[in-house]
């Protein structure tokens, strides 16, 4: 019988990405969620541009300071690939940020061929991926040479994910790693991010290390080390009840399900203290406050005792008193994601189904210790419109509203609204307001980046219209899988029907993806008519939800409501018996009216 070992060393992503892997049954899925992929994104570009200027050669990546990714645990076996125990989400999450270098840069000069040796390996004729796992190996190679792949409904959780995983990171990159330097950040990836290999020869151990990592992750340890550090500073006679306070509110926090997958707890420390305490937010300074809260807010918190007031035991009850009332606030706000108020939390369920995982810490910001639930509500309320109106007017702009492009000025309102009344939070927003008048120079194009977001965007017009005409309903089912709302073009996918119109079909598509030419209907519907010539398909539009209705000449005729909001809104609808490229330009600013009608009162 062999001898049981475990042994470690340091290895970079180039060595580690030498060889090949496999999972062990209880490690099989990949599970990230978009929220993992923005921080795992934001922290690489953060590191990265904190060392590189403009003046640098490849040559000068050697000075950068390596970046440690933590531990990959391994079990070495006698046959076969060497198995993951723990790791495999960020080795899986490498793999597909160098598909993604390599698709969109390896046509740069310069641009290192290593990165494809590190993806997979041809052996006679087969490509072997470093991560071997047979049921990956359609969608990898898909990925690899085309750069998508279309998911099916045999498919597992882990290749679901991936597909979608993959496309996150294009719409989540930071613009800041471009041409200019995207050749210096691959060899800083492969030479510079380094990992503690830990591995042993014995799958009983392989097993218990499995379950041991598992059990002392990284977000329980900072909460749990937080809960220590200010529970010990508490007399005797205090901490038996506060520390019943403590750990209920804890507990409420882990019970939270985010949409991210993202452990709430965690989340929840690093917003709050963020939001409410951080004063330096230079995400480029390892000792900033902002950086510090995401990294070990633990410390963080124990190294600025006098500025948080914490001297003395009554102090520290105090704090805790705090984190359970905004605790209580954080699960209020997701209580009303879960439950899809639409009626009173609109622009809350918009910016969620937008994607913007920034939200709860704007909105967590602007609570005030012991304000009542009026107050909070009515908070929420004005806090999430603003977002709303500033994500959208990005988005018809065609902006992005990433966490990296979005979270320095998110923290920086956040820190001037902090601790303040309704009227002031309200003054603030109207000031930090930016006009939309220049969006009349912009109408965005529906492509394969954007369809998530000019889906929701539409929804969002839709519903504008809808809640003034009493027929709110926010199309209920917009991320429902049976018969999902899908974005609908007026004009099907005919070239030949509008070469008068168009001198080639390039021209002929980007008028037809523009917003005016687009809808928001039924699969089933999609799936029935979407071919239809338009004097067909707007008979069956009347059937459906009022902004599609309102192509329809019998939309005016009835509808006292809608009637009575068109002639007080002042905003021209019309119906129409053929659309040609004049009506999708027509429908464009009636869609950028309704917006800027509905955005017209600010923040006052």
């Amino acid at each position: 019988m062999s001898t049981k070992i475990i042994k470690s060393n340091e290895e970079n992503l180039k060595q580690l990405f030498a060889e090949k892997y496999d999972v062990d049954f209880y490690q099989r899925e990949y599970v990230w969620q978009r929220k993992q992929i923005e921080d795992f994104i934001n922290d690489l570009s953060t590191e990265f541009l904190r060392h590189w200027s403009s003046s640098h050669s490849t040559n000068n990546v050697q000075n950068y300071d390596p970046y440690f990714m933590g531990e990959i645990v391994l079990s070495i076996k006698t046959e076969g690939n060497a198995a993951i125990i723990d790791g495999q989400q960020r080795f899986t999450t490498f793999t597909l940020l160098l598909i993604y270098l390599k698709n969109k840069y390896d046509k740069l000069p310069n641009f290192p061929p290593k990165i494809s040796e590190l993806i997979y390996s041809d052996s006679y004729g087969e490509k072997l991926f470093n991560l071997d796992i047979e049921e990956r190996k359609e969608c990898m190679l898909s990925l690899y040479e085309k750069g998508e792949y279309e998911n099916k409904e045999q498919n597992s959780p882990s290749v679901y994910n991936i597909v979608k995983r993959y496309k996150d990171i294009d719409e989540i990159w930071n613009s800041n790693i471009n041409e200019e330097n995207i050749v210096n950040f691959a060899y800083w990836i492969m030479e510079k991010v380094f990992f503690a290999k830990v591995w042993t020869n014995s799958d009983e151990f392989a097993y218990i290390i499995f379950e041991s990592m598992n059990d002392r992750g990284l977000s329980l340890t900072q909460v749990e080390m937080l809960r220590g550090y200010l529970l010990a500073k508490i007399d005797k006679d205090l901490r038996e009840a506060t520390t019943k306070k403590l750990d209920k509110a804890i507990a409420s926090l882990q019970d939270i399900k985010l949409k991210s997958k993202s452990k709430a707890d965690l989340e929840f420390f690093k917003i709050y203290l963020r939001g409410h305490f951080a004063e330096s937010f230079d995400q480029k300074n390892r000792q900033s406050d902002f950086t510090r809260i995401g990294n070990e807010f633990h410390r963080w918190v124990r190294d600025n005792g006098q500025t948080l007031s914490l001297l003395k035991s009554e102090d520290f009850v105090e704090f805790i008193n705090k984190i359970d009332y905004f605790a209580n606030v954080y699960k209020k706000i997701n209580d009303y994601l879960v439950s899809r108020d639409v009626r009173n939390f609109l622009y809350l369920i918009v910016n969620y189904d937008y994607g913007f995982t920034l939200q709860p810490a704007l909105i967590l910001s602007s609570i005030k210790y012991q304000d009542n639930d009026e107050i909070i509500s009515k908070k929420i309320q004005l806090v999430s419109k603003y977002l709303t109106k500033i994500l959208s007017w990005r988005i018809w702009k065609q902006w992005s509203i990433s966490q990296s492009s979005m979270e320095a000025p998110i923290y920086d309102l956040a820190k001037r609204i902090r601790g303040k009344n309704i009227s002031e939070i309200s003054s603030i927003l109207s000031q930090n307001y930016n006009e939309v008048s220049d969006l009349d120079i912009y109408a965005p194009v529906l492509n394969k980046q954007n369809r998530r977001k000019i889906r929701i965007l539409l929804a969002l017009i839709t519903e504008i219209v809808a809640m003034n005409s009493d027929e709110s309903n926010y199309l209920p089912n917009i991320s429902e899988r049976k018969n999902p709302i899908e974005i609908e073009h007026i004009w099907s996918n005919h070239y030949s029907d509008h070469e008068d119109e168009f001198k080639d079909e390039a021209s002929f598509s980007n008028v037809r993806n523009t917003i005016g030419g687009l809808l928001l209907l039924p699969k089933s519907f999609n799936s029935s008519f979407g071919d239809d010539s338009y004097d067909e398909k707007v008979k069956k539009y009347f059937g459906q939800n009022i902004l599609a209705k309102t192509l329809s000449s019998e939309q005016y005729t009835n509808s006292p409501r809608f009637k009575s909001f068109m002639k007080s809104s002042k905003i021209k609808f019309k119906s129409y018996e053929q659309f040609d490229s004049n009506a999708i330009t027509e429908r464009t600013d009636l869609y950028r009216d309704i917006l800027k009608w509905n955005w017209k009162d600010n923040f006052e």
